[in-house]
């Protein structure tokens, strides 16, 4: 069979293949059934040769399991043929293959329906200016969110991203050279990654019991996924859905399928495009704020650290009065007032919120009147990934928030700074968590056993949001769902020496608490 030229055919789970032509064969003249349709081989259909049908076979594998609880738009692009040779003498050309399954009405897998779409030069073009419009319009989007930042604010941005761009790719160099280098016996992108805690059930609630060890993909996909989510909450779309095309590559190398190597080389290529956009967003930066702006914000900050450094060398007992002030207010320079956190934090929450259909207010309060920014530049990921999911999961819709009688929702930030320790604490008046519920959903994820559950109290049932995989979503899409945020907010925080708490009540809301040492500094007499 010509499959460039059969328009459709069906994939049976066995391997064989059905044309269109067979299956029409297949009714009698007078309309009835007649005899079965005929079947070919997988390889006679698509001229494949052993190496191909061997990866085909796999594919097909992974879809059998899981069809039900992955997105197909996921699994699609793994299948190792995407399009194949016309045959046509005439107009011959690549041909585009587009897959669907076929389900009973139990939701059972019966065929995988291949429809081969016509790419000729005229709908190419169409298609291809429609991508040159919508690229257009994302552009549009960037250059007033440039706009609408305050410069200072959108390069602290740039600098973080264009870090963790250079550390993915980094990465994944790493990798794939490694991978060159041992072959069959390098362990896989995802391997090594968190385990699941040996003990869950000495988890109570915190961050203490996931694992430090990474794997090459969850530190490329922390990467990614904090820049989707910066991005996203500065306006500047055109990145944020190019980090979430990389994670969605990324996440379709979670399964050794015969695509991967195809995956592999869009992967790569997603990332140099991502750090092309950046590019191009600092540049309309330096055309926007001019071109000296970058180098003296550095110089300005490079003076203030001298002037801090040097104020914190002298010895406050052979200071006057007069002159401790000064350096004390000196000390105080790179602190922030609490009104730059409302702005930084509020922004975010408010794009996710409009992004979502959802209102939010958000408040930010403090026991001192100045907040050190290292208080916050140390779990800055974090922060965004509770943000994230709380405007996500536990704040319902406004229509939601109607019925169950609440008003506008709100998310209260508050900074407590203790002598011995500093606390973030994050609280929201949403749906809220039942325990029970999130102990059955982290058994039906298979992250522990059902009795290990139910050996669980209520704080460790909720600690197992912080597990690695655990999400409530059947799908993730720009926002959450791939059960990894408030892993990688545990491990952040985890790693700069603090703990993460949670606490909810369904109906009423969550409670985050982060709680991190002190800074170390010397106050003045």
């Amino acid at each position: 069979m010509d499959a460039g030229s059969a328009g459709f055919f069906l994939i049976h789970l066995d391997g064989t293949v059905t044309s269109s032509a067979a299956l029409a064969g297949q009714l009698s003249a007078a309309g009835g059934p007649g005899a079965p349709a005929a079947r070919i081989p997988l390889n006679k259909a698509f001229g494949l040769n052993a190496e191909q049908e061997l990866q085909f076979g796999k594919w097909l594998d992974l879809v059998g399991k899981r069809h039900r609880d992955m997105r197909w738009d996921k699994l699609a692009p793994l299948a190792p043929v995407q399009e194949i040779w016309s045959g046509r003498k005439e107009d011959e050309g690549p041909v585009r293959l587009a897959y669907r399954k076929l389900e009973d009405g139990n939701g059972n897998l019966i065929a995988i329906a291949v429809f081969a779409i016509d790419t000729a030069p005229s709908r190419a073009m169409v298609r291809q200016l429609e991508e040159e419009r919508e690229r257009h319009k994302l552009e549009i989007r960037d250059v007033l969110a440039l706009a609408a930042n305050p410069p200072e604010t959108v390069g602290a941005f740039l600098e973080d991203a264009r870090m963790r761009l250079e550390g993915a790719r980094r990465e994944w160099e790493r990798f794939l050279a490694s991978r060159a280098r041992a072959g069959e016996n390098q362990p896989g992108l995802w391997q090594g990654s968190v385990a699941k805690s040996e003990s869950v059930a000495e988890s109570v609630g915190t961050a203490e019991s996931i694992s430090a060890d990474e794997s090459a993909g969850q530190r490329l996909f922390r990467e990614l996924h904090m820049v989707k989510g910066n991005a996203g909450a500065f306006g500047f779309e055109s990145l944020a859905a190019g980090a979430q095309e990389s994670e969605d590559l990324l996440e379709a190398l979670k399964h050794p399928t015969a695509g991967s190597e195809r995956t592999s080389s869009r992967l790569t290529a997603s990332l140099a495009g991502l750090r092309m956009q950046l590019d191009e967003l600092i540049r309309a930066m330096k055309l926007i704020a001019g071109e000296g702006q970058d180098a003296m914000t550095r110089i300005l900050k490079w003076k203030l650290d001298r002037l801090v450094a040097g104020s914190a060398e002298l010895d406050p007992a052979r200071l006057e009065p007069p002159l401790r002030a000064v350096i004390e207010a000196t000390r105080k320079l790179p602190f922030l007032s609490p009104a730059y956190l409302a702005r930084k934090y509020g922004n975010l929450v408010e794009r996710i919120a409009h992004n979502l259909g959802k209102q939010v207010n958000f408040r930010v309060t403090s026991n001192t009147g100045d907040v050190h920014p290292e208080s916050f530049s140390r779990v800055d990921e974090a922060l965004v990934h509770i943000l994230r999911n709380m405007v996500d999961h536990g704040i319902e819709s406004p229509a939601e928030r109607e019925a169950a009688g609440k008003g506008e929702a709100e998310i209260g930030f508050e900074y407590v700074a203790e002598e011995d320790r500093i606390f973030l604490r994050i609280r929201d008046d949403g749906r809220g968590m039942d325990p029970a519920v999130i102990a059955d959903r982290g058994v039906a994820l298979g992250l522990l056993s059902r009795a290990d559950a139910d050996a669980l109290d209520d704080v460790g049932k909720l600690g197992l949001i912080f597990l690695e995989r655990f999400t409530t979503r059947q799908e993730a899409d720009m926002v959450s769902g791939r059960g990894l945020g408030l892993a990688l907010a545990a491990r952040c925080v985890s790693d700069r020496g603090g703990n993460l708490y949670v606490y909810s009540r369904p109906g009423e809301g969550t409670r985050f608490a982060i709680e991190l040492p002190p800074l170390g500094q010397k106050k003045l007499p």
